[in-house]
């Protein structure tokens, strides 16, 4: 059977499924649906020597198998082409599908039917719990495409090379002032997934991260006009510790952290009272991580100087080589 005869079947079976979902509702329910698109598909293949069966397993992808061909059955109740797919690790995809289609019911406005290429209509990738493929049955946008790689070599990929491609895409669309801070993140195999909030970690682990942003990110000791200097802090207390810290700025300028004395420079004050932590975690931290914010590769013993003559180009009023860390100089 060629691409051709499948497509031509294809075409014949959403002719007859698109006069069924509006002429009746009895099949517009996602199970009921994919029930008569599989019985549609046997009846027309009869005689044609094109054997129509499940994929392996109930949950496997795609739905369908047909002589190499697999079928995605998809529905949505709105007035609409779009749905979310499946996983882009397709980890139970069936191995004698070669080439997948997808049916797509849309049940909302006037109900109608159609199909397409799979790899052709996933034009997006959405992240929630795992990244999923989103389909648009009237759009011709291909994400493959946009990723500059094919879909057949995509699903060849291990994890690791699916997640570089889809984390490039996802950077490539982010707005100002956005980070991607967890990306089902094969890097960090282990990683919780839970999020804590940080006021319910322990005194030792809230010194032990504010050392750690406070490093990283120098910028934290611009004036007080600059808008926005602590939400690169926050953005890596999610992606790398899964804590979530609503009010960052006032880890490092509230007088809760400057220490009894009030009035006078907090923050300053604040960094001197975790100077220990911040050189152990200049020690400690690894080099990649210190290349990813910093731009730079630093040794582990340069840290701190490279730390000072930054966050003395950023300071305004003050000079934190004068304050800070003056017995590691």
């Amino acid at each position: 059977m060629t691409r051709e005869d499948f497509e031509r079947m294809l075409g014949k079976a959403v002719v007859q499924l698109g006069d069924e979902v509006r002429q009746s509702a009895k099949y517009h329910s996602p199970s009921d649906f994919e029930q008569r698109v599989f019985d549609v598909l046997r009846n027309i293949a009869a005689g044609e020597k094109i054997d129509i069966n499940p994929t392996f397993h109930p949950h496997a992808f795609p739905d369908i198998r047909a002589n190499g061909y697999g079928i995605e059955v998809k529905t949505t109740a709105k007035d609409s082409w779009i749905s979310v797919g499946n996983s882009v690790f397709e980890g139970m995809r069936d191995p004698s599908v070669k080439q997948i289609y997808v049916v797509f019911g849309k049940m909302g406005g006037m109900p109608s039917v159609q199909w397409g290429r799979y790899e052709d209509r996933i034009t997006h990738v959405r992240i929630s719990h795992a990244p999923r493929f989103v389909l648009e049955m009237d759009r011709d946008s291909s994400l493959f495409g946009k990723m500059k790689i094919s879909y057949d070599e995509f699903s060849q990929l291990p994890p690791d090379g699916k997640m570089k491609h889809v984390r490039d895409y996802s950077r490539g669309r982010l707005k100002d002032g956005e980070r991607l801070w967890w990306l089902e993140d094969q890097d960090s195999p282990g990683k919780p997934l839970e999020v804590k909030l940080y006021m319910s970690l322990t005194k030792p682990e809230k010194i032990k991260l504010r050392a750690e942003g406070a490093l990283l990110f120098p910028e934290i000791v611009s004036g007080s006009r600059v808008k926005d200097k602590y939400n690169d802090v926050a953005f890596f207390f999610l992606r790398y510790h899964n804590v979530f810290c609503p009010q960052t700025r006032d880890l490092f300028s509230a007088g809760s952290v400057a220490g009894k004395e009030r009035g006078g420079n907090y923050l300053q004050r604040s960094l001197k009272n975790i100077e220990a932590q911040m050189v152990e975690a200049a020690e400690r931290l690894p080099s990649d991580l210190i290349e990813e914010y910093w731009g730079v590769r630093v040794e582990p013993k340069d840290r701190i100087k490279f730390w000072l003559g930054r966050a003395d180009r950023l300071a305004k009023n003050w000079r934190p080589s004068e304050h800070l860390f003056i017995e590691t100089k």
